[in-house]
């Protein structure tokens, strides 16, 4: 869109008139072409482009800009506009003498009619002579400014250059004052072509933008620039030299750098500006700057001390230049760039106080609180010399609470944070620094910690404790260490207007628990006294449940039985009673009433998702896994809305562990994962009690899908310490971690670690698989180790105990290990009992294990057909759940009955071995030795080589230390790549 010749872009229409002008004038056929328009829109560019053409054409060039401090002289401009050809002039004589040459006038409105129309009337003569020599330009810039006697014999010229070889190009600004404006719009009116140039278009704008940052920019940088400059020429060029300068890259990632950028350049050109258009302009732009989305008349004029009827003229005429985008009472800068141009060009203390006033405006008119917040937020902290605001605090802590409700703990933080550094009486201060510490809990456990801790130890200041000073220890010493700065110096001595809230000490408890420090979470509910009877020991149970496996069981049972109105007190114990009736597993209906009960009155609350959590939890281990999975959406779903991160990893763990049950691998390990990620994002640390039972459902995901490298090096990653291994996230990761060394080979680490966490298991009140099947993987583990009748002693109790509870998954779970340690007809029999128990199951991956094991059972018994019904089965529900570990063994057990999957479920490969050859490659996968194969196989060596050579070169493989990986459908990409190019 660069018009030919005249560098200017996106001005074809302009320059077309322009070239139109100069042709007709060259032909004896005169005219006056007019170019009004705002400030930067390149009006001054079209004239010089004119200026250029005119020029290589032969035409005399009169030009000259008008300037405001000349309004007063008479024919100041047009006197500068003849001077170039002053001398050629006055060898013609009179009436010629002395045109174009300074001379002293009289002030503006003083000359004589007489001597006006000499004057006009030789300057009219001079312009009409020099035209019979060659075409003439006449151009002029910025008509506003011109003087009144100028204007005058301008406005003649319409009539005068029709038939004569004269062309006259004048630009003006509209808005801006002028010396005579009856007589400016009487030329304007008489002028033969009005140009108004547009904004820049988008291609316009992308060619101005690669010739400043030479890069082409993409679609969503150049709509913010754009955005930023109104498509305002000068804007533009000016924003992307700034842009140059910070050596920015024109892509849709850097349109982000163009919020509320400032250009310093600008500044004083909008300054004087603002200056000549109206000696209160400056001030109300500032105003409109200041208020920004909230400026209306009334407001501006109370911020600028003017009535509502002064700012209305000044921003009209702001508008007509350009500048404002006035819309009924609103007012409204055309480009965004000059507001942030002029904010940044005010004087800091200035700024303060515009800030500072315009919140007490907004806050006095009644607009939405948090604007009145960002007005304080936006001004600097009160400091020496400046009159405190009482108001501010109360606007800023309602504005926090809008912002809260709203999801937005970040900004109610930061409103809190901007409170606390107003004069405060000691009291408020102490519930300032609750709210914030409540906030900061949804994103930050370690600020939140820091600031609750400041908030008990304030209150016990003005209590007169003489504990006051101890507050709550941070891991590495004093209490002072996790305090911020802001906090730690606290007037002391007044009294105090009202406690600490409960719900601070309770957070405070809950974050030092999910950050592995549960004992001062204990001290520090049972060291004050409580305002709500009965509600300390309420909360001790509940953390004592997950943190103490001593007094995990304590006296819950004679608790008296709360009753807040909101019901969340009510509903923890309710779910504290669900929780340990299920551990206990005799009696799943009790568990479930319970659970039902508290979900009934517990709000959806932040402060009831704990105990909400517990309830599902309790379903899900009840057999009520659909049911549990949906509650989890909606709490997911919840939570995301209050930005509540520590809540949502509790969400989306859970949500993931009942995934699991149901067999939806994927989203089970990708909600498991994110889970951890958004615990650890908010300062948990790894090694904690709360983290370390997100990790241990994360692993044992990672151990269903085989993955038992990722499940052994998140553990490492972990580093547990010895008081993480003493909650129930350490038991639980005990039991992860015994599953997965039995599952990786290695039984007699496995037993070790499932023994230990059985051990502590009684300590917890647990006896139900539903929520720890320990005896079950320590079964397989024993009868890898050769003790057969240890092995069946313990396959037989967690039979016993999941029959008590009731649901299908866990004995369905108990009669697979029994069926593989009884072996022969028995271990058949209870196999096959286990697949009639798992199809009555709402997990699908129970089932899909269960007829995977009966199946290779009923292979190794040679009932080849049902095992190929079964283990089909097997392998189509495996892939339905995501769950290609057990996928991949239900396929070669397949192949090893004679069976052949569908051809879409080939690993590419496989399906390419007879029975023999993959017979002999499984087991020697195994790490049997040839001779072993030779001896299991009835076959001679040589056989044994042959079969292995022939699978080792369909596979696309060099040895058997690639078996394993390749048979179970995960081979090494370098494997796979060899494969490829074979």
């Amino acid at each position: 869109m660069q018009t030919a010749q005249s560098g200017l872009v996106g001005r074809d229409r302009e320059i077309g008139e322009v070239e139109a002008m100069l042709t007709a004038a060259a032909g004896g056929a005169g005219r006056v072409v007019v170019v009004s328009a705002g400030a930067g829109t390149g009006k001054s560019a079209l004239l010089d482009t004119a200026l250029d053409r005119a020029r290589r054409e032969g035409f005399t060039v009169l030009s000259a800009r008008g300037i405001s401090s000349e309004r007063e002289l008479p024919f100041g401009l047009v006197s500068r506009l003849f001077e170039p050809v002053a001398a050629e002039l006055a060898q013609a004589g009179p009436p010629f003498t002395g045109l174009g040459h300074e001379a002293p006038h009289p002030p503006a409105g003083c000359l004589p009619d007489h001597a006006l129309s000499v004057e006009l009337h030789a300057f009219h003569r001079a312009l009409a002579r020099l035209s019979t020599r060659a075409p003439v330009l006449v151009a002029v810039d910025d008509l506003q400014y011109l003087d009144r006697e100028s204007l005058r014999w301008l406005s003649a010229l319409p009539q005068r250059v029709d038939h004569a070889r004269i062309a006259v190009m004048l630009t003006v600004c509209p808005g801006e004052p002028c010396a005579d404006p009856a007589v400016l719009d009487e030329l304007l009116s008489v002028s033969a072509v009005e140009l108004h140039p547009a904004a820049l278009s988008a291609p316009a704008t992308s060619t101005v933008i690669e010739r400043a940052l030479d890069a082409a920019p993409d679609a969503p940088f150049v709509a913010a620039v754009m955005r930023e400059a109104g498509g305002n020429p000068l804007s533009v060029t000016e924003l992307t030299s700034v842009l140059r300068d910070r050596a920015v890259t024109p892509t849709s990632d850097s349109a982000g750098v163009l919020d509320d950028i400032a250009v310093p350049r600008l500044a004083a050109r909008l300054r004087a500006r603002l200056r000549r258009i109206s000696p209160h302009a400056l001030d109300i732009a500032r105003a409109t700057a200041v208020l920004g989305a909230e400026a209306d008349l009334a407001r501006v004029a109370r911020l600028c001390g003017l009535a509502p009827e002064a700012v209305m003229a000044v921003a009209t005429a702001l508008g007509r230049a350009g500048l404002m985008e006035p819309a009924g009472e609103s007012l409204a800068f055309a480009q965004p760039l000059t507001r942030s141009t002029l904010l940044r060009d005010v004087p800091l203390a200035d700024l303060h106080a515009l800030h500072t006033r315009a919140a007490g405006i907004l806050r006095a008119t009644g607009a939405p609180g948090d604007r009145a917040a960002e007005q304080l937020m936006a001004a600097s902290a009160p400091g020496e010399g400046w009159a405190a605001q009482p108001w501010a605090a109360d606007v800023l802590r309602e504005a926090a609470a809008t912002a809260l409700g709203r999801g937005e703990p970040e900004r109610a933080g930061a409103y809190l944070a901007r409170a606390l550094r107003e004069p405060l009486p000691a009291a408020t201060r102490t519930t300032l620094l609750a709210e914030l510490g409540h906030a900061e809990g949804f994103v930050d456990l370690g600020a939140a910690i820091g600031h609750l801790t400041a908030a008990t130890r304030d209150q016990r200041v003005r209590d007169g404790s003489p504990r006051a000073e101890r507050g709550v220890r941070s891991e590495h010493g004093r209490a002072d260490d996790v305090l911020p700065d802001d906090v730690r110096a606290v007037p002391a001595g007044q009294p105090p207007e009202h406690a600490l809230p409960e719900r601070a000490l309770r957070e405070l408890a809950e974050h030092l628990t999910a950050t592995g420090r549960p004992d001062e979470a204990r001290h520090l509910l049972s060291e004050r006294p409580e305002s709500i009877p009965g509600a300390r020991a309420l909360w001790l149970a509940e953390l004592r449940c997950d943190t103490e496996a001593e007094n995990a069981g304590g006296p819950l049972p004679r608790l008296r039985r709360p009753a807040r109105p909101d019901g969340v007190d009510e509903g923890r114990y309710l779910g504290l009673l669900a929780t340990r009736t299920a551990r206990a597993g005799r009696s799943r209906s009790r568990a479930v009433a319970f659970a039902e009960q508290a979900l009934a009155v517990l709000p959806v609350t932040p402060e009831a998702l704990p105990p909400t959590l517990r309830a599902v939890q309790v379903l899900a281990q009840a057999g009520r896994a659909e049911d549990a999975i949906e509650r989890c959406d909606e709490l997911a779903g919840q939570a995301a809305r209050w930005g509540h991160r520590p809540g949502l990893a509790a969400v989306r763990s859970l949500r993931g562990l009942v995934a699991h049950r149901l067999g939806r691998m994927p989203a089970a390990a990708e909600d498991a994962a994110a889970a951890l990620e958004l615990l650890v994002g908010c300062r948990a640390p790894r090694h904690s009690g709360a983290t370390v039972e997100l990790l241990a459902r994360l692993v044992e995901i990672h151990v269903e899908l085989g993955g038992y490298d990722e499940a052994a090096a998140l553990i490492v990653q972990a580093e547990p310490r010895p008081e993480a291994w003493r909650t129930w996230g350490g038991t639980a990761l005990l039991l992860a971690r015994g599953r997965l060394r039995v599952a990786a080979g290695q039984p007699a680490d496995g037993l070790r670690d499932l023994l230990a966490a059985g051990g502590r298991l009684p300590a917890w009140k647990v006896d139900n698989p539903a929520v720890a099947p320990w005896r079950s993987g320590a079964a397989r583990a024993l009868l890898a180790l050769g003790e057969p009748a240890e092995a069946r002693r313990y396959a037989a109790d967690e039979v016993e105990q999941a029959r008590r509870w009731g649901t299908p998954g866990p004995l369905a779970a108990a009669l697979r290990a029994m069926g593989a340690v009884a072996g022969g007809a028995e271990g058949l029999a209870v196999l096959e009992k286990s697949v009639s128990v798992a199809e009555r199951s709402d997990g699908r991956l129970d089932l899909a294990r269960s007829l995977a094991e009966h199946g290779a059972a009923l292979n190794r018994a040679k009932r080849r057909e049902p095992a190929r019904r079964a283990l089909r089965a097997a392998l189509d529900l495996a892939e339905e759940c995501g769950c290609a570990d057990l996928a991949g063994r239900a396929r070669i057990e397949l192949y090893a009955s004679g069976g052949r999957p569908p051809r879409s479920t080939d690993t590419a490969g496989v399906a390419a071995l007879t029975a023999a050859e993959l017979r002999t490659a499984t087991l020697a996968a195994e790490g049997r030795t040839n001779r072993e194969l030779a001896e299991i196989l009835l076959v001679g060596l040589r056989t044994v080589e042959v079969h292995l050579t022939h699978a080792y070169r369909k596979l696309g493989i060099e040895g058997r230390e690639h078996l394993p990986a390749v048979l179970l459908g995960r081979a090494d990409p370098r494997v796979e790549s060899r494969a490829d190019s074979r």
